[in-house]
C-alpha cells in the first residue's frame, strides 16, 4: 500500500448485524507470522494515533504464533488462576480475619462484596470488550514518534484487580476490608471473559479448543489450591500475605500483556473515539435493573439458611424482589433490542441458552465437590486441610484430562454435542457414586468416583465456550463469553447455597438416628477437622455415620440436578 493512496475506512455501526460484512472468515487458515510487525503491511488498514478518525480494523495477522503466543498464554493463565484464588482462599484465614478486626458479624460480606461485583458487571464487562479496540495507541515523542501500544481494557481490570488485593492487605478495619474485596470483584470480572476472548483472537484455531479448556480448568485449581496456599502462608507469614502474594505475580503477568501484541478480529474505532463513545455504547437502563436484581439473588442465598430462614420475610422478599426486577429487565432488554445491556441476539441465542445451563450446572457441581467432599475427608478420615486437599488431585486431574479429550474430538470431529451429553452422563453418575461413600470405604472408592466425576465435568464444561468461540461472529464473542461466565459464577454460589442448605437440614435428621445424643448445633458450628473430638470413642462411630449421611445428601441432589439438565 502506497502512503497517496487514499484509505476508505468501514462505516461501523454498533449493535448492528452489518458488522456481520466485516468478519473475517473462520475457515481461513492462519498466515505464518513474523515476530516483527512491518511499518506498512499490505492490505492492513493502518492502526494509528488515537487522535485521528481512522478505525482499527482487523489485521492479516489474525493469530499469534511461537513466543509471543505463549507468552500470552502464560500471562493470561497466571491471571486467571489468581481469580480462582481468590475465591477460596478467604474460606481458611476467615478465624485470623476474625481475630485481627476483632469481630464476626462482617465474615459474611468478605465474600458477599467480592461476588457481587463479578456477577454484576459481567454484561457491562462484555459491552466494553465488544466496544473498546484492544490496544490504545499514543505518540512518544522521545521515542522518535513510535506507537507505544497498551492492550488497557483487559490491563485495566487487572490493575483495579491488583489494586483491591493491594487495600485488603493493608486494611487496618473491617469496613476497609470489605471495601477493598469489593474493589477485587470489580477487576476479576473482566478477567475471566476477557482471557476467553484474548484467546480466541490469538490462538490458531486448531489449539484454541485445548488452550480453552485448560483456562476454564484453572479456576478450579485455584479452588483447590487456595486453601493450602493459603493456610501455609497465614500460619508462616501472617494472613496479609495472603493479598501481598497477588502483587509480584500481578507484575509478571502485566508485563507480559503489555509486551505481547494482540490481533484485533473485529472493525473499532480509535481508542480516543471509542472511550468519548463508550457512555452512549452501553446500556445505562439495563444495567440499573440488571444490578439490583443480581445483588437481591446473591443477598438471599447468600444469607438463607445462615444469618435468616429461608421461609423469614427478609429471604423471601429478595427473592420476589430479584424476579420482578429480572422481569421488568427483559422486558427493557426486549425495547432496548441490540442496544441492550445484554443484545437480544445474544439472550436468545441458542449456544448462548443452552451452553448458559450446562455451566451453569457443572460449574455449580464442581464448588460444591470442590468444598465439600473435602469436609469428608477431614471429618470422616480425620484428615487435615493440607491432606484433603491432596486426596483432591484425583478430581482435578481427570478434569484436566476430560477437557484435554474434548478439545480434541471437537477439533477432530467438528462436532460438538456428544461431549458436552457425554459429559453431564459422566458427571451425573460419578457424582451419584459419591452418594455412596461410607465411614468404610477405601481409597479406591473415592479416587474412582473423582475421576469419573472429574473426567465427565471437564468434558461438559467448556464445550459451550468452544462453541460460541467457533460460531459465533467476533463482534458478539466478548458478549456471549461474559453470558456464559456469569451462569458459571452463578451456579457456583447457588450450588453451595443450596449444599448448605441440605447439610444443614440433614444433620438433625442423621443425628436422631445414629447418634441422638449429640446437639445438632453443636456439630454444624463445629469444624471439620475437630468433629472426632465431640464426642467419647465409644460414640464416635454413630456420630461418623450421621455426619456422612447429611453431606452424601448433598451429592444425591446434585446428580439428579446434573442428569436432568434439559441443555444436554
Amino acid at each position: 500500500m502506497h502512503h497517496d493512496e487514499q484509505v476508505t475506512c468501514p462505516e461501523i455501526r454498533f449493535g448492528s448485524t452489518s458488522m456481520l460484512d466485516l468478519e473475517l472468515p473462520r475457515s481461513r487458515p492462519p498466515r505464518p507470522v513474523d515476530l516483527t510487525v512491518p511499518a506498512d503491511p499490505p492490505n492492513l488498514l493502518p492502526i494509528i494515533n488515537g487522535g485521528s478518525g481512522q478505525t482499527v480494523s482487523p489485521t492479516n495477522e489474525t493469530t499469534l504464533h511461537g513466543a509471543r503466543l505463549w507468552s500470552l498464554i502464560a500471562g493470561l493463565y497466571l491471571a486467571v488462576y489468581l481469580v480462582g484464588l481468590d475465591l477460596s482462599m478467604l474460606s481458611t484465614v476467615i478465624p485470623k480475619l476474625s481475630d485481627y478486626f476483632h469481630t464476626i458479624s462482617d465474615v459474611g460480606w468478605y465474600e458477599i462484596a467480592y461476588l457481587v461485583p463479578i456477577c454484576v458487571l459481567q454484561p457491562l464487562a462484555g459491552q466494553i470488550y465488544t466496544v473498546m479496540p484492544s490496544k490504545v495507541c499514543v505518540k512518544a515523542p522521545l521515542m522518535s514518534q513510535q506507537l507505544i501500544r497498551f492492550k488497557y481494557t483487559y490491563l485495566a481490570f487487572f490493575i483495579i484487580f491488583e489494586l483491591g488485593s493491594l487495600a485488603c492487605a493493608v486494611a487496618p478495619t473491617s469496613p476497609v476490608f470489605i471495601i477493598g474485596r469489593a474493589i477485587t470483584g470489580i477487576g476479576a470480572a473482566g478477567l475471566m471473559n476477557g482471557g476467553l476472548v484474548i484467546i480466541s483472537a490469538a490462538c490458531p484455531p486448531r489449539i484454541r479448543p485445548m488452550i480453552t479448556g485448560a483456562a476454564i480448568s484453572l479456576i478450579p485449581l485455584g479452588g483447590i489450591t487456595g486453601p493450602l496456599i493459603a493456610g501455609a502462608l497465614a500460619d508462616h507469614l501472617g494472613w496479609k500475605w495472603c493479598f501481598w502474594i497477588f502483587l509480584p505475580v500481578g507484575a509478571v503477568t502485566a508485563i507480559i500483556i503489555v509486551a505481547v501484541r494482540i490481533p484485533e478480529q473485529a472493525p473499532k474505532p480509535p481508542f480516543r473515539q471509542a472511550l468519548s463513545e463508550l457512555p452512549r455504547s452501553v446500556d445505562p437502563v439495563g444495567f440499573l435493573l440488571f444490578a439490583p436484581a443480581i445483588i437481591e439473588l446473591l443477598l438471599a442465598i447468600s444469607w438463607g439458611g445462615a444469618d435468616f430462614a429461608w421461609s423469614s420475610p427478609t429471604i423471601i422478599g429478595l427473592f420476589c424482589g430479584s424476579v420482578a426486577t429480572m422481569i421488568a429487565f427483559a422486558m427493557w432488554s426486549r425495547y432496548a433490542g441490540e442496544r441492550a445491556l445484554i443484545p437480544r441476539s445474544t439472550m436468545l441465542h441458542p449456544l448462548v441458552v443452552f451452553g448458559s445451563a450446562v455451566v451453569a450446572m457443572q460449574g455449580g457441581s464442581t464448588t460444591v465437590v470442590t468444598y465439600y467432599l473435602p469436609l469428608w475427608f477431614q471429618a470422616i478420615e480425620g484428615q487435615s486441610a493440607v491432606g484433603a486437599g491432596v486426596r483432591l488431585l484425583p478430581s482435578m486431574i481427570s478434569m484436566i484430562a476430560g477437557m484435554m479429550t474434548a478439545a480434541v474430538l471437537v477439533r477432530r470431529l467438528h462436532y460438538v454435542p456428544p461431549w458436552a451429553i457425554a459429559g453431564s452422563i459422566l458427571s451425573a453418575v460419578g457424582t451419584g457414586l459419591l452418594t455412596t461413600l461410607s465411614v468404610t470405604s477405601t481409597a479406591g472408592h473415592w479416587i474412582g468416583y473423582q475421576i469419573i466425576t472429574g473426567y465427565g465435568r471437564g468434558m461438559a464444561l467448556q464445550i459451550p465456550v468452544i462453541a460460541v468461540q467457533e460460531s459465533l461472529p467476533s463482534e458478539e464473542l466478548a458478549m456471549a463469553t461474559s453470558s456464559l461466565t456469569l451462569l458459571m459464577y452463578l451456579g457456583s454460589a447457588i450450588g453451595t447455597s443450596v449444599g448448605q442448605t441440605i447439610f444443614r437440614s440433614g444433620i438433625p435428621g442423621a443425628l436422631a438416628q445414629y447418634a441422638p445424643f449429640v446437639d445438632p448445633e453443636l456439630v454444624i458450628n463445629t469444624g471439620a477437622t475437630e468433629i472426632q473430638q465431640l464426642v467419647t470413642p465409644d460414640q464416635l462411630p454413630g456420630l461418623l455415620r450421621a455426619y456422612n449421611e447429611a453431606l452424601t445428601q448433598i451429592f444425591v441432589s446434585l446428580g439428579i440436578v446434573i442428569l436432568t439438565n434439559p441443555a444436554d
